[in-house]
């Protein structure tokens, strides 16, 4: 599945994205998030890891914000681990010059420094 998620830390979650992510898939994995009250316990702090990503699939629906928007009082920080080639696409995806999160980038090579600075 190209997209995957678990708990970490307390309140600290990686999301794995591999291959070509399709808004369906996406769609439920946000459906997901939201059944399992993952923001009950306060603010969390998130880990994405691009592994072997290619992409979104094609769909009019990535413009759709209303998650992000509805919780970004949820999230307290993002660090994003991947290719220098996703860095740009990625910070549009999570609209992170728009949120109240702190966004950071990773390499590849840094999983173990970003999972450090979420959890400081």
């Amino acid at each position: 599945m190209p997209i995957s998620s678990h708990r970490i830390a307390d309140r600290v979650h990686r999301i794995t994205l591999s291959g070509l992510l399709t808004w369906a898939e996406f769609e439920s994995f946000l459906n997901q998030v939201e059944a399992g009250n993952v923001f009950a316990s306060g603010k969390v702090r998130v880990l994405i890891h691009l592994e072997n990503f290619s992409g979104w699939g094609p769909s009019g629906q990535w413009g759709d914000v209303s998650f992000f928007f509805r919780h970004d009082h949820d999230i307290e920080r993002i660090a994003v681990v991947c290719e220098p080639r996703w860095r740009d696409e990625m910070q549009v995806f999570l609209f992170a010059d728009y949120r109240q999160a702190e966004a950071r980038f990773f390499a590849e090579t840094d999983l173990e420094a970003a999972r450090a600075w979420l959890m400081r």
